[in-house]
């Protein structure tokens, strides 16, 4: 037998649990943390705080009432607490989130069917519920890709949780008189190491979270590392060509003719040059957060007539057929400037890859009123594109950048704006195309209401 007061030993846990909360909520303050995870993981330890409290009292309250909210908190808490640690590098999604709650229900359930055996049996079960999502937990961490390496150690220390409470377990069957404050060192051993190690989880969490934004920012720095080298690369070509025209300009001894065609590709490469530009600005201040998506209802319709508008020189230039075929009002809901920066992004790409007398649509593809969205259609008649570039138009280290169909430059950024722009507005954008047999590029936006607010 072991001379420890069990009691005593939830209420240092409850009092340790107290200020773990205290020091997150000092963590959360600080970082200005907005992640479900870290709530849920806090709202757990809140329910440890009651359940060892509840357990210190345990002889104060009716036995079978006592029996249930004990047995539901604790596997409860336990669930909280695992699923953080073991989802944390998800985005949360309560769908995910409502569907491993089946485990502890499922466990409380079986778990009511015990209420009338005796407490040795009780302890086995209820430990052998716990050890069951732990192993779960464990395996999660150890088999799945992605992991760091401090939530591969989480995952063994789970492992080692789970023994213990599996020795707890067998325990309570074979000790004779087991009770819940029993002094043997079968049942006291497992408690003291599991209530130590419970209180390291905390740490472990935000070692991972740490771990985690730090794999993420070597991720986005090497990703603006490459994105600057493309930059760089872009704005060579069209800045030495601006100052090989100007200089040809310069000289008196050319004809006029030679003058206009120089004049044409100077308009043309500065038009490039300042599109590029202006991409980059929009690009680098939407993921520095200086650019943040104020929805409205927009009349996308009107967005598309208007940017059709704007084109109109290029258009009669390539002696292109470019229309919008869908005549009613449609409204979605998003940020005006992103979506026209959209719209006109994918307009100027139909017409660089589409040839003199083609044909560019944009229809209303879709109305999903199910899940709200609305998805349009830009198709052209154009070059096309094939399987393995659609893949890499949207990432921000490729460098795909392809001629227009007279030569035109592009800025290699227009598509991963577009991405970068719709994403910040809950939509989508993808890519179906063939190599000459054109494009079709589709873009889903949420649905607004059938009125404009300025």
């Amino acid at each position: 037998m072991i001379n420890i007061d069990v009691k005593t030993l939830f209420i240092f846990s409850a009092a340790a649990n107290i200020f773990i909360i205290c020091l997150f909520a000092t963590y959360i303050k600080v970082y200005k943390l907005k992640n479900p995870i870290i709530n849920i993981f806090v709202l757990s330890r809140v329910l440890g705080i009651v359940f060892l409290i509840i357990l210190s009292l345990r002889d104060s309250l009716p036995g079978h009432l006592n029996i249930i909210i004990n047995s539901t908190i604790y596997l409860f808490l336990v669930y909280y607490e695992l699923y953080c640690i073991s989802f944390i590098e998800r985005e949360f999604n309560f769908k995910h989130f409502k569907r491993f709650l089946l485990i502890p229900l499922i466990l409380s359930i079986i778990s009511y069917f015990f209420i009338t055996n005796s407490e040795s049996n009780r302890i086995a079960i209820m430990s052998l519920n716990v050890a069951i999502m732990y192993v779960i937990s464990s395996y999660l961490l150890l088999t799945e890709k992605g992991k760091t390496k401090i939530q591969y150690l989480t995952g063994y220390i789970f492992v080692i949780i789970s023994l213990l409470i599996l020795t707890r377990s067998f325990g309570a069957l074979s000790i004779k008189g087991v009770e819940m404050y029993s002094m043997n060192y079968v049942m006291v051993i497992p408690v003291m190491f599991y209530l130590i190690l419970n209180l390291i989880f905390p740490l472990l969490l935000i070692f991972i979270l740490k771990e985690k934004d730090n794999i993420k920012l070597n991720e986005l720095i090497k990703s603006k590392d490459k994105f600057f080298s493309i930059i760089a690369h872009d704005l060579r070509g069209p800045l030495g060509g601006l100052q090989q025209i100007g200089e040809l300009l310069w000289l008196n001894n050319i004809t006029d003719e030679v003058r206009e065609k120089l004049t044409k590709t100077l308009y043309q490469n500065s038009k490039n040059t300042f599109n590029l530009l202006d991409n980059l600005l929009k690009w680098s201040n939407a993921n520095a957060g200086l650019i943040t998506s104020k929805p409205n209802n927009l009349n996308l319709h009107k967005i598309i007539l208007t940017n059709i508008r704007l084109f109109q020189s290029q258009i009669k230039l390539k002696n292109l057929k470019l229309h919008c075929d869908f005549e009613d009002d449609l409204f979605v809901y998003a940020d005006h400037d992103m979506i026209d920066t959209v719209i006109r992004n994918l307009i100027s790409n139909a017409i660089k890859f589409t040839p003199n007398g083609g044909e560019i649509k944009i229809i209303l593809a879709k109305v999903d009123k199910t899940n709200n969205t609305c998805t349009i259609a830009i198709i052209d008649n154009g070059i096309g594109i094939n399987k393995h570039s659609q893949l890499k138009v949207f990432e921000i280290d490729s460098t795909l950048s392809t001629l227009g169909t007279n030569k035109e430059k592009g800025t290699g950024l227009g598509l991963k704006l577009c991405k970068e722009f719709l994403t910040l507005n809950k939509g989508n954008i993808w890519i179906e195309s063939n190599v000459n047999s054109g494009t079709s590029v589709y873009v889903s936006l949420p649905l607004g209401t059938n009125k404009i607010v300025n």
